[in-house]
């Protein structure tokens, strides 16, 4: 049966990679390497340019040649581009269809105008044919850019701005050269305002054309792949080309037949470039939301744009048509630029609005964070004083919420917050303010509770609501909370936010020592242990330094024979006041604390120093030496350097030590700990699962770890002389597994000759137990290894 049949968790990278279209999302946010890869866009580049070289070349032979060699650039250029849309198959293609139509229409212009030969003709026999082919393509063109903003996702209010930006540069080209080019020149000629007109539109499209794509191309937010470059080079060249027609056309300067035809031809290469590139797929991928500011350089634009109808009306024209022309284009640029001052100002509130919403939500839940939650506090203990009610406080922690992220991924963790926010939410009352203050923490205020007995009832509710499982993508999620509750009464003066949010936090580690899925209230005899702990752990930052660790030794005895195989090095502080505390009280504060990696290199050396030394002075010793690792030094990348060091230092060799670790250890990163713990056993070094068969793992997982030993938690093991026990079987089946795998299999916890003697009949290696040794002081393992040295046949009740 297969994994998911089982209904057993699937990996979150596995399910990804099976489903095409998450997969697709995925590689849509950035373009994948081989798409930025700089060699085809080379290449590509180098092709426009010999293409334009070709071009200026053909062009200065015969006029003719330079003619046909820009159909033939043209139809290159409409073929590549529908070829490639069926090739790369981009997700939107009515923009690639779009601009293909354009390239046709621009075709068919190039030919009709050398046919009805328009070229300096401004009277009134001139054919407007070919501009009534070619203006329609400048349209489709413009969709087609359009049409990528639009796939990448950017909003309505950025198509509009990219919209309004080109239409006021536009509008601003075409009434500088009405007033100042093409007027002056032509009006002693006659010329009709239509042909004007046209020959005035084409310099005010390519500009639009070449903003619009510069404000697509150069978002800030998005990869600029070779595709966008060749499509500037292409929109740019067209400006040039049309502005250098424009000059020709008017009769105002001398053009050289290769200079009205190059641009146009390098528009044409770099077109058919935009579309063969692999990155042209890019061009109508979804993109991230861009940050919705407005630079300076478009208020720039803006206000330049305004002072325009200031200057054109220095130079008034004496023809009804001409003024009222001016007239238009001067209003609808006016309010082009009105508009676009209008819709910057909206953007910078809605930018400074979501701004301050960010800085008091959670921007995964959006639910109110830390911020607010502090602000809407002090407001209800202010508001309880004149209500004469109360406020409480609720501090909710997920239970192991890190296993989740370890065994199927982030994203699956986050979706787990996102519902669970969500069911908080429908689960209070409408006075109550839920919060996400960070991780998988949550605080919920209550305002308005009559009593504590109130208070502990909606916190035990909402710890009775979480149990219902949570289905994310498939899988099942059984979620518990520990939560811990403050109460403020309203006559109480040192009530204050940051009190009640102390106590709360207090509370709920409270809750989480006692077992987890549990409600604690906080009380005094919290905030005395909350200070006896803050200076314990003040004391264990010093205790290396000042000598107040010692290690004590327990034997590991092979079975049946008995001899000592090792001892593992068991971890002792001697208070100076509090005397000896033992490892449970004071080893999860190393944890929380950081302490662990320094105090956990203390007892590596300590324990290697002493096998080192029983050696030197001859006395009988173990084989090796066991020592207990730590999660976070599993993490450090120093480890293996470090072992190595205190290996050296001491000559001692590696098989002379043992390193345990738990099985969560391993899975919080099974791939990270399998190279570490392979660099381990390249020293021989031998490597043991401590309190196996009590966290999660898998026989698949195990076989990829180099481990040598299973140690059979003391759970399993304290059952065993009990004859309704059915760890017996389990410890059965972890021994035959141990050794289905070469491991060796040690029972800890071994208290009875009961329990000593079924380990030894389901075929357990070693034990370990107080039934034949409790921890001792080093002076005596000589002593130990010496009574357990002698073959006296199998250890039973009688030994």
């Amino acid at each position: 049966m297969s994994t998911s049949e089982r209904g057993d968790p699937i990996p979150f990278a596995l399910s990804a990679a099976a489903d095409p279209v998450r997969a697709e999302r995925a590689r849509s946010v950035e373009p994948p390497r081989s798409v930025r890869r700089a060699l085809p866009a080379r290449r590509l580049a180098a092709i426009v340019f010999a293409g334009g070289l070709l071009l200026a070349l053909a062009s200065a032979l015969s006029a003719s040649a330079g003619d046909t060699l820009m159909v033939a650039f043209g139809i290159a250029a409409l073929v590549t581009t529908v070829v490639s849309v069926r090739r790369h198959r981009p997700s939107k293609r009515w923009p690639w269809l779009a601009i293909a139509g354009a390239l046709f229409l621009f075709l068919v212009d190039g030919v009709a105008r050398v046919s009805l030969h328009t070229l300096g003709n401004l009277t009134a026999s001139r054919s407007l044919v070919p501009d009534y082919v070619a203006l329609p393509g400048y349209v489709l063109l413009g969709a087609g850019l359009f049409g990528f903003s639009a796939a990448r996702g950017q909003g309505r209010q950025r198509h509009i701005g990219i919209l309004l930006d080109g239409s006021i540069a536009a509008l601003a080209i075409f009434s500088i050269a009405w007033v100042y080019v093409i007027g002056p020149e032509l009006f002693h000629l006659s010329s009709p305002l239509d042909v004007r007109l046209v020959l005035t539109c084409y310099p005010a499209m390519s500009i639009f054309l070449v903003v619009v794509t510069l404000r697509i191309v150069f978002n800030s937010d998005q990869a600029r792949v070779p595709a966008y470059w060749f499509l500037v080079i292409a929109m740019s060249a067209l400006f040039l080309g049309d502005l250098v027609y424009a000059l020709a056309d008017n009769d105002l300067a001398r053009i050289p037949p290769v200079a009205l035809n190059l641009p146009y031809g390098i528009a044409y290469l770099a077109a058919g470039a935009t579309a063969a590139h692999a990155s042209m797929r890019y061009l109508t991928e979804p993109a991230p939301v861009a940050r919705k500011t407005e630079p300076r350089s478009r208020i720039i634009l803006v206000a330049a744009a305004l002072l325009i109808p200031a200057t054109l009306v220095l130079r008034p024209d004496e023809r009804l048509r001409d003024r009222f022309t001016l007239t238009a284009v001067v209003l609808v640029l006016s309010i082009a630029a009105t508009l676009r001052l209008a819709q910057a100002i909206r953007i910078a509130e809605r930018s400074e609005a979501t701004m301050a919403h960010q800085a008091r939500h959670d921007i995964l839940t959006g639910l109110p964070n830390r911020r607010m939650m502090h602000e809407y506090l002090a407001s209800a203990l202010e508001q309880s004083v004149v209500d004469d009610t109360h406020v409480a406080l609720l501090f909710l922690d997920i239970d192991r919420f890190k296993l989740v992220n370890d065994t199927l991924g982030h994203s699956h963790g986050d979706e787990l917050l996102v519902a669970v926010a969500e069911r908080l939410q429908r689960h209070v009352r409408a006075s109550d303010l839920v919060t996400r203050i960070g991780g998988d923490e949550f605080m919920i205020v209550l305002g308005g509770v009559v009593s504590v007995s109130h208070a502990v009832d909606m916190a035990d509710r909402l710890r009775a609501v979480m149990r219902d499982p949570f289905v994310i993508n498939g899988i099942e999620f059984d979620v518990t909370v520990s939560v811990g509750l403050a109460f403020a009464s309203n006559d109480d003066p040192d009530s204050s936010v940051e009190v009640l949010v102390r106590e709360a936090d207090t509370a709920m580690h409270e809750a989480k020592e006692s077992g987890r899925d549990s409600v604690a209230l906080f009380d005094e005899s919290m905030r005395t242990r909350l200070s006896e702990r803050m200076e314990l752990e003040h004391d264990l930052r010093h205790a290396v330094a000042l000598g107040q660790f010692h290690l004590v030794y327990q034997p590991i005895v092979r079975v049946p024979h008995g001899p000592v195989e090792g001892v593992e090095a068991l971890l002792r502080w001697k208070h100076p006041v509090h005397g000896v505390i033992p490892p449970v009280k004071f080893i999860p504060l190393a944890e929380e604390s950081g302490l662990i990696v320094s105090i956990g290199d203390w007892v590596l050396d300590e324990a290697v120093r002493q096998l080192a030394e029983w050696r030197i002075l001859g006395l009988p010793a173990p084989r090796y030496v066991s020592v207990n690792l730590s999660a976070a030094q599993l993490r450090d990348e120093g480890l293996v350097e470090r072992v190595l060091r205190v290996l050296n230092r001491y000559e001692v060799d590696g098989s002379s030590l043992c390193l345990e670790l738990t099985e969560s250890m391993v899975m919080e990163d099974p791939d990270e700990a399998v190279r570490k713990l392979e660099q381990l056993r390249t020293l021989d070094i031998n490597i043991a699962i401590d309190d196996f068969g009590t966290e999660y793992s898998s026989l698949a997982y195990l076989r990829r770890f180099p481990v040598t030993a299973l140690k059979i938690d003391r759970t399993f093991v304290s059952n065993l002389d009990q004859r309704s026990s059915s760890d017996a079987t389990l410890v059965e089946a972890i021994v035959a597994m141990a050794h289905a795998l070469d491991i060796e299999a040690i029972a800890e916890g071994v208290e009875t000759s009961s329990q000593a003697d079924m380990l030894l009949r389901l075929g357990c290696d070693s034990v370990q137990g107080y039934y034949f040794s409790r921890p001792v002081a080093p002076g005596m393992i000589a002593e130990l290894t010496e009574s357990f040295g002698a073959e006296t046949g199998p250890l039973t009740s009688s030994t």
